[in-house]
């Protein structure tokens, strides 16, 4: 197996990497707002269902690891051609998947049977593509499910997103972190923390920030 289907996580590399990743977020919100927490076991893998609605999202998912599952290990899912763009992101975890190869698919259910380890967490975008913040849930792919383990333990923990302008020249960055469930509730859970998110912004509207349950992670 060659090096290009192999999880390679350097943590010397990802201390300045958090660094540039958080100032990166910074330059581009008015904040990064959260609602939940990551309920992280060290004997489970974790798959965080992350709503994808823009290029930050990878980078605040990642921080939000951080905040709760400090020493775990992170394994990001991008494109392939995404990923030999910016090499950058092979040693901060990121595993690179090509939609439709069959050899791709086999190197995906490989690394998770033979790489992935109790503790870890791997960060996925079930969408697919970035989709606007009020695409339809529901039609998530269904790929989510190769990651279940076959041998540990798995926890799907839905991520929902949402950038919001409100009254600020930036936009605010606002996230709902859902409970973890099996494999089997693992789509229902990620439609309902996205619609739980949409309905509480709806309702709150330009006094979102002022009304929010949760905390500003940075």
């Amino acid at each position: 197996m060659s090096n290009d289907n192999q999880v390679v996580f350097s943590r010397s590399h990802m201390r300045w990497f958090d660094v540039y990743m958080r100032m990166h977020v910074t330059r581009r919100t008015h904040g990064v707002f959260v609602d939940g927490h990551l309920d992280w076991s060290p004997d489970s893998v974790h798959v965080l269902l992350a709503q994808h609605v823009s290029s930050l999202d990878g980078f605040v998912v990642r921080h939000l690891q951080r905040r709760d599952a400090p020493d775990a290990r992170l394994v990001t899912i991008m494109l392939n051609r995404q990923l030999k763009r910016y090499p950058v992101f092979r040693k901060a975890g990121a595993f690179g998947i090509t939609p439709g190869s069959l050899e791709s698919g086999k190197a995906l259910i490989r690394m998770v049977k033979t790489e992935l380890s109790a503790g870890d967490c791997v960060a996925l975008f079930p969408q697919g593509r970035i989709e606007t913040v009020d695409a339809d849930p529901r039609t998530i792919r269904t790929g989510f499910r190769r990651f279940a383990h076959p041998h540990l333990p798995t926890r799907f923990i839905p991520v929902a997103l949402s950038f919001e302008a409100l009254h600020h020249s930036k936009p605010s960055l606002f996230i709902r972190v859902g409970d973890a469930v099996g494999l089997q509730d693992a789509e229902d859970a990620f439609v309902e923390t996205v619609s739980s998110l949409r309905a509480w912004l709806r309702s709150h509207g330009e006094t979102a920030l002022e009304h929010w349950p949760g905390e500003k992670l940075f």
